[in-house]
């Protein structure tokens, strides 16, 4: 059964004063139904428990939506307040927990690592590169191993270390390369910045991320470390990749121990908005908000140059695209689940998706939820066609020679969207309404030549689709 939420208010109002301006707001809605429908069937069709999503636009939610269930076995409905692990997302709010240290005056971004935490033991193999240091464990470039030497990510128990094992690991480790050379992914980098919160700030990592920063940005359904108490109700229960027989097995239950900051917040795609919309407000800001606004924005900036991997600002992946925008994205993939956040921190949009699923692409759904909104764009605004476009629109077969497809409302046009897709712009079509039941395919706004007739039953119904030479059969499916 789904759950769908959309939040359109940006849209519906004709004051709206974000980046869309002062248009037609049909449009919109009609996004907003494609990607209800779009996202129903990839849970469906890839056999995903729970799917939740949400798209910003400075201030505004313009569309979220939760799919699935939080937990499979007792067909426990999930929400948009069902929490998911973020996996390595974490690694931004370790990272924002870290600057906010900084901007206090704490600490400093060029302090040695060995100077703040009295128990870290990690042998130095390249000194002429200099210390480990803060500013190089934020950036990914100090050059210490990516993991402790306990196996944790391989099921099925995923015994993550304690404290004590975390020292007593690294006291037996070295550095791999100089500080400074090179972005070198770290999972125990992010575990050391956690100790350095819980040492500066003389509260536990958990404390001290909920009560500066989940709490005073209202992320009422964050947290840190997954609970028992809350896991397969409030919080969805994680499942493995698909495997050959087309099903997934329930992930064990673990928590993340030391390894918290690098992979321990659970939270929903609700107040991942409330975190996006945290940043663009102060970015636009002259007074501090947690932090000051400079202190943000240090964070978008490149500190590492990746070689075999990407450039890294603090905490982000960080980019500048074709236009000039500046990206600031992060992914997580941990045992059951897959996330992903992409921001535009120059038009100040943010797209986030959480899957409690492994081996699913949510940075796909990501760019597919941008094209769809980025789409919308182009409908151009005219008077309501006199046509009702409803009585056409619905699932459509194609077997035996391909999946279905969906006819949908697009303005005073037609689109057509195959399932399942990996490309919007090859799976899309768009067609115009000429006369009766026909339409014409457009392509880049012009007219190509080829028709497709919707054909009615004996009750005036639309039955089929006539498309070259091919009859297509409306169908239906049963709710869940």
């Amino acid at each position: 059964m789904k759950i769908f939420k959309v939040m359109l208010l940006t849209y519906l109002c004709l004051q709206s004063t974000i980046s869309y301006g002062q248009e037609s707001t049909d449009k919109y809605a009609d996004a907003a139904k494609l990607i209800d429908v779009w996202l129903e069937y990839e849970k469906d069709y890839k056999q995903i428990p729970f799917i939740s999503g949400v798209a910003v636009e400075d201030q505004k939610i313009v569309w979220s939506g939760a799919f699935g269930n939080a937990n499979i076995e007792s067909s426990l409905t999930g929400d948009e307040n069902t929490m998911s692990s973020i996996c390595s997302i974490s690694k931004v709010f370790t990272a924002t927990a870290i600057m906010k240290l900084v901007d206090e005056g704490k600490i400093s971004l060029d302090d040695k690592v060995k100077d703040i935490l009295p128990n870290y033991s990690i042998t130095q193999k390249f000194p002429s590169g200099g210390a480990v240091t803060v500013r190089s464990l934020l950036s990914h470039t100090s050059g210490v191993p990516r993991d402790t030497k306990h196996a944790y990510w391989g099921g099925p128990d995923h015994n993550f270390p304690t404290e004590d094992e975390f020292y007593a690991s690294i006291s037996t480790q070295a550095t791999e390369q100089p500080v400074g050379k090179q972005v070198s992914y770290s999972n125990l980098g992010y575990a050391l910045l956690g100790q350095i919160i819980e040492e500066v700030s003389g509260d536990t990592y958990k404390s001290y991320l909920e009560s500066s920063l989940f709490q005073p940005l209202d992320m009422s359904n964050s947290v840190v470390e997954m609970q028992p108490s809350l896991y397969g109700n409030k919080h969805a229960i994680g499942y493995s990749a698909i495997n050959r027989y087309g099903t997934r097995k329930r992930a064990n239950f673990y928590q993340g121990k030391a390894m918290q900051p690098a992979m321990g917040i659970s939270t929903t795609a609700l107040d991942m908005a409330k975190f996006a919309m945290w940043q663009f407000r102060l970015a636009g800001a002259d007074k501090s908000e947690i932090m000051q606004p400079s202190t943000l924005k240090s964070m978008y900036k490149t500190q590492g140059i990746g070689k075999n991997e990407h450039d890294r600002g603090f905490g982000y992946v960080v980019y500048k695209d074709k236009k000039g925008s500046d990206w600031a994205i992060h992914g997580g993939v941990c045992p059951g689940y897959v996330s992903f956040l992409k921001m535009n921190v120059t038009e100040k949009k943010a797209y986030a998706f959480l899957v409690s699923a492994n081996k699913v692409n949510s940075y796909k759904y990501v760019d597919q939820l941008m094209a769809i909104l980025d789409s919308a764009e182009q409908i151009e605004d005219k008077e309501k066609s006199a046509v009702d476009l409803s009585q056409y629109t619905g699932f459509f077969n194609v077997n035996p020679w391909n999946s279905d497809y969906y006819v949908a409302q697009w303005g005073n046009d037609l689109v057509s969207l195959h399932f399942p897709f990996e490309s919007l712009k090859y799976s899309i079509r768009q067609y115009q309404h000429i006369e009766g039941d026909t339409f014409q395919v457009l392509e880049d706004g012009e007219f190509i030549d080829e028709t497709t007739h919707f054909i009615r039953d004996k009750q005036g119904k639309v039955e089929k689709i006539h498309n070259m030479g091919n009859y297509h059969y409306r169908t239906t499916y049963p709710k869940k």
